[in-house]
């Protein structure tokens, strides 16, 4: 019974331990409650403005070509023509040496060349032989042409068999031939009768002519003019005047008509025709004759006799032509043409070296440093420095770091130490291939063009500049700070708009420029909207851990597109 009893109170005990226990550790040693903060939405506007990007560096002015002169050959200085400063074109005279002895030996290479084409020319002298091989050339041709013409001939007449056709052609021609000339022979005799006839009636209308021309004459003889008194005799004398005129006239045309016929009487005689018809003949019963009976023993000889003579011609013609190839071929000229040669080599030497005592300036520019004096002897080191500032270039220097700043094209703002007042704009022409070490520093070395147009002042060669790179720039661009981007994939943003009610929309967008503030958007916002830049926190009492800052607040984002 006695344990029954004690167990109870065992229990009770325990309770109240128990509960003493937890209002202590409630009181003293419990965890007060964790405070948390609330986030909030850092936001801002969807802006314009000016974007640059830009790299600094430092370097000198070069000029665009920088040559240091110097004569290719010793000797003393006679003539300084410039001054340091002074402007000089290409081509212009700069210095002069001593030429005293280089005119000398140019002289006397001359006369050495003049000396060895004389005696080329006399060893070349081949105008004789020539024209020797030219003429026995043509003789061989002539005398093989009358070879073969002999030859032809001979073969001819040794070939000869009477020709049927030929010999009725021949007789043809013979017969022709005799009945023109009987004609010709015939039409003559009658033509001789015809101008007998026309003799006689021209001298009896020369007869009449003459008896007219007398009647004419007393009919109008003015010693009868007393006969003008009666008038019978007025009428009889004007009958006989008008009577005596017409047989004049009448007399006159019949002489003209009668010598007319004897012309052509005479005309139609011509003992040519009857000649040439009768040579005509001849020639023909010659043909006939040949065609008959062939050529005879003796012309057959005759042709033998002209073949051998043309063989001799020939030979003859032949070893002329050798002889005369043979005298050219023992020309010589080897040694002449080698001596003349070597005097031109030796002229050309001499003439080097003359126009080595003349130091001329191989560009336009300006003189930067003179260092021989007239009487000064030297050498092959430089005495003359001659640059063309004309273009020069900026050689400048940035770090490595900032390599993709700079690129042929880019434009450049140049401001000089010494003319600090002034910027110069001009563009990176061209960047080194390999970095340099500039005062411990790796480096990128490049060089850009100058705009001199800018400024009316004068820069000198070695002036330290400040060099700005404009590596690309947005004008009156919508811009967003930097810490608005969400990267979504490569090359690929977004941003977070905030709607009029708080929601977020995630939004992509095209981005451009962008440096350590700043980034330019090209599409997808529009100027005056608001986009979220993060999450600031604020203090509330909550059990849970506060929300990451770059995250929104649970429950209100949507993405374009979702619900």
């Amino acid at each position: 019974m006695k344990k029954r009893k004690i167990w109870p109170m065992l229990i009770i005990a325990l309770l109240v331990v128990a509960g003493g226990g937890y209002v202590a550790y409630d009181q003293f040693l419990a965890p007060e409650a964790e405070v948390l903060e609330e986030p909030t939405i850092q936001t801002t506007l969807v802006t314009r403005g000016d974007l640059v990007i830009t790299a600094s560096g430092s370097g000198e002015l070069m000029p665009s070509e920088e040559v240091q002169l110097a004569f290719q050959t010793g000797g003393a200085v006679v003539e300084v023509l410039v001054e340091v400063g002074e402007q000089v074109q290409a081509g212009d005279v700069l210095a002069r040496l001593d030429d005293t002895e280089a005119r000398k030996a140019v002289a006397d290479a001359e006369l050495g060349v003049a000396q060895a084409e004389a005696t080329l020319a006399q060893q070349q002298d081949t105008t004789a032989a020539e024209q020797a091989i030219a003429l026995n050339e043509i003789q061989v041709s002539q005398a093989k042409a009358s070879l073969a013409s002999a030859q032809l001939k001979l073969d001819d007449l040794l070939a000869w068999t009477p020709d049927e056709n030929a010999v009725a052609l021949a007789q043809a021609n013979l017969d022709a031939a005799q009945a023109d000339y009987a004609r010709i022979a015939a039409r003559t005799e009658h033509t001789d009768d015809q101008l007998a006839s026309a003799r006689v009636n021209l001298e009896k209308a020369q007869t009449t002519l003459s008896d007219s021309q007398d009647a004419y004459d007393t009919a109008w003889d003015p010693g009868r003019d007393w006969e003008l008194g009666d008038p019978k005799r007025v009428t009889k004398l004007e009958n006989e005047r008008e009577s005596t005129q017409r047989n004049l006239e009448r007399a006159q045309l019949d002489l003209e008509v009668a010598q007319a016929n004897y012309n052509l009487a005479v005309l139609e005689i011509d003992d040519s025709n009857l000649q040439n018809a009768w040579a005509k003949v001849v020639s023909a019963r010659k043909n006939l004759e040949d065609a008959q009976t062939g050529p005879d023993e003796s012309d057959i000889e005759a042709a033998r006799i002209q073949v051998r003579q043309a063989e001799l011609a020939l030979a003859q013609a032949q070893l002329n032509l050798e002889a005369a190839q043979s005298n050219l071929e023992d020309w010589d000229t080897t040694t002449a043409e080698l001596s003349l040669s070597q005097a031109q080599l030796k002229l050309e030497t001499a003439q080097r070296n003359l126009e080595e005592t003349i130091l001329l300036a191989p560009l336009s520019g300006t003189v930067m440093a003179v260092g021989a004096q007239v009487g000064e002897s030297v050498g092959a080191s430089p005495i003359i420095t001659l640059a063309n500032m004309e273009e020069p270039q900026v050689l400048f220097w940035v770090e490595e770091s900032d390599l993709m700043s700079v690129a042929p094209g880019n434009a450049v703002n140049i401001v000089f130490e010494a003319l600090p007042d002034y910027t110069f704009p001009g563009e990176i022409v061209s960047i080194d291939p390999a970095l340099v070490t500039v005062d411990g520093t790796a480096a990128v070395q490049s060089w850009a063009s100058v705009d001199l147009s800018a400024h009316p002042v004068s820069l000198l060669s070695g002036m330290n500049a400040d060099v700005e790179i404009v590596a690309g720039e947005a004008r009156n661009a919508l811009l967003v700070p930097v810490q608005a981007l969400r990267e979504l994939g490569p090359d690929q943003y977004a941003v977070f708009v905030v709607g009029a009610n708080g929601e977020l929309e995630l939004r992509p967008v095209e981005v451009g420029l962008q440096d350590f503030v700043n980034v330019e958007i090209i599409s997808g916002l529009k100027a005056g909207e608001v986009v979220s830049v993060g999450t600031a926190t604020s203090s509330a009492t909550s059990t849970e851990s506060s929300t990451d800052s770059e995250q929104p607040p649970p429950g209100i984002m949507r993405f374009l597109g979702g619900g």
